[in-house]
């Protein structure tokens, strides 16, 4: 009997996370599904429907990680519901993939950020989940389930994030040998510290000597508190509790992604004031030395949303067109 119990258990685990549906209408280009991750949570994700009709066709999956803060991956603006960059994406694959994108644990659909991109105002639950290896165990699972639905094709997956999702997916692929290919935008390349120093000692106009040295040691000082209480989620610096910066620190896209052999794509705008190019110029080089299947683009006159001086204010065109870009890629590399 023992050994019953034991055989169907390490079959329920071989099975991994299952994608239940949610049948509720939402009004959006998605279905939500719920899958229960290894820690025990359970994780809301959102799968793009099948484009038109086509009887037994299955396509590949795109993971979209979307950027930092507690906001919800949907907003509702008077009547209407609005997707953020998973939209963006789902329109510029064009039928190509089924964009995925996962709701960080804590966070409710249409749930709005006091101040967009931070933590400031969110759930006692989100900030202790929202840690690097918690928030990556979510996107693995939503990622396994969906995996398990009888139209996708898992030979062939897509991970792609912006900005604090770059070092997401990065993490993912280092995780996930299936992840085939891998884009991070704006993602960084050493540790997220390095990013934060080198913005704020870029020169000003106004710069006395001294006061570029002087805002790069304030980085320094303020990484120096986070460590005596890293995991503290009432204590925060930069927008974040010390319990998210101890995590994502620890880390880096560089050393995330010379664990994969997953092919690489990345993006960088040359006017980004938030991750400065030279972290990506490092992670570039870092990524050439070591062999690796590598495409890099980088923009000189794009901001960190790839938008570009004569866009539109509020207007997305860039980031579109990027994502476009790795899905050409993404189809043509098999």
């Amino acid at each position: 009997m023992a050994l019953s119990l034991l055989l169907a258990a390490l079959l329920a685990a071989d099975e991994g996370p299952k994608a239940n549906l949610d049948p509720t209408p939402l009004g959006i280009p998605f279905q939500r599904y719920t899958t229960t991750d290894s820690l025990g949570r359970t994780i809301a994700f959102y799968l793009s429907r099948f484009p038109g009709d086509q009887p037994g066709a299955r396509l590949p999956v795109a993971l979209l990680v979307q950027g930092s803060g507690c906001q919800s991956l949907f907003q509702k603006r008077g009547e209407m519901i609005f997707g953020g960059q998973q939209n963006l994406l789902l329109n510029a694959a064009m039928g190509r993939v089924r964009v995925l994108a996962v709701e960080k644990p804590g966070v409710n659909f249409l749930d709005a950020a006091k101040r967009p991109g931070g933590a400031v105002g969110a759930s006692e639950v989100f900030l202790k989940e929202h840690t690097l290896p918690r928030w990556a165990e979510a996107n693995r699972a939503a990622l396994l389930a969906a995996w398990t639905l009888p139209d996708i094709d898992r030979p062939r997956t897509l991970a792609v994030g912006h900005s604090e999702g770059g070092i997401v997916v990065a993490r993912l692929a280092a995780e996930l040998p299936e992840i085939t290919h891998v884009a991070s935008f704006a993602g960084g390349g050493p540790t997220q510290l390095f990013s934060l120093a080198e913005s704020r000692g870029q020169p000003r106009p106004d710069d006395k000597p001294g006061d570029a040295t002087q805002r790069m040691q304030t980085i320094y000082d303020g990484w120096a508190a986070v460590q005596k209480d890293p995991d503290s989620t009432s204590l925060f610096w930069l927008g974040h509790p010390h319990r998210r910066w101890s995590s994502f620190l620890a880390t880096s896209v560089t050393a995330e992604l010379l664990k994969t052999k997953a092919r690489i794509f990345l993006a960088q705008g040359g006017r980004d004031t938030s991750v400065p190019p030279s972290g990506h110029d490092v992670l570039v080089a870092e990524l050439r030395t070591a062999n690796r299947d590598l495409t890099a683009e980088r923009l000189e006159d794009a901001d960190h949303s790839f938008n570009k001086p004569d866009h539109p204010q509020n207007s997305p065109p860039g980031i579109q067109a990027l994502f476009g870009r790795v899905v050409d890629w993404f189809a043509a590399r098999n």
